[in-house]
Formats: C-alpha cells, sequence, structure tokens
C-alpha cells in the first residue's frame, strides 16, 4: 500500500516565489480587482524572462497559449508563459494558475510598463 501511495503524483502544489522576486502590493490589488472571484499576487524581478521561465518550467507543468503574447503600441512583443499549479487541464478548469510575462504592463489604463519580468499567481476564491 505504501509504494502505491508514492507512485501517485502530487497534482496540486504550492506556489514557490523566485528567488530574489519582490511582492507588489500594489498591482496585486489592481490585478485582483480586474477579475472578480479571483485573488492574485504579484510579484516582479529584475532578471531576464528566460531565466524565470526555466525555474517555472523545472517546477510547474506548462500550460500553452494558441497564440503568443500581444505587442505594445510601441512594436514590443509581450513575452509570457502559463503554468497550472493544482492539475486542471486548463487555465479555465484551474483553480490555481501562474503567469510569467515580459515587460509588465499593468495599471488600470495599462499605461504603467516596466521593464521588468512579473510573476502572477491566480487563485479562485
Amino acid at each position: 500500500m505504501l509504494l502505491a501511495a508514492v507512485n501517485i503524483p502530487c497534482l496540486a502544489q504550492d506556489f514557490k516565489p523566485y528567488a530574489g522576486s519582490k511582492l507588489d502590493e500594489k498591482a496585486s490589488r489592481e490585478a485582483s480587482a480586474a477579475a472578480p472571484g479571483k485573488e492574485s499576487e504579484v510579484y516582479t524581478t529584475g532578471d531576464a524572462f528566460d531565466k524565470v521561465y526555466a525555474f517555472y518550467k523545472s517546477l510547474y507543468q506548462e500550460y500553452t497559449m494558441r497564440s503568443s503574447g500581444p505587442k505594445l503600441p510601441s512594436g514590443q512583443q509581450i513575452k509570457w508563459a502559463f503554468f497550472i499549479l493544482d492539475g486542471g487541464k486548463d487555465l479555465a478548469s484551474s483553480k490555481h494558475w501562474m503567469k510569467i510575462q515580459r515587460p509588465y504592463v499593468g495599471g488600470a489604463d495599462g499605461k504603467d510598463v516596466r521593464d521588468v519580468t512579473v510573476i502572477q499567481t491566480v487563485r479562485a476564491k
């Protein structure tokens, strides 16, 4: 019986903050307010998107979007990747997932653009 339990993969995983990332309380409040029924935490780091992506790719199941990230009005491509933390089959059915993105685009008008990598967790309330 113990062997069977050892071989069953754990579907739900706790979020592990990226080393050196900082919780952005204002961005967390804004993201939570923009998605009723969801609670978000937003972390930022100056580290490159690819470095943060590699860290989370080693920990969680990636969910591949059908399209690449949008472009800013300047033409800059937004890089993003999504990871499911609770074993859901997609983001719509997941109750705990995360996104990494660079650059940060926030604020009610989307004009708060920062050249940092963002790590946003989303959890259903």
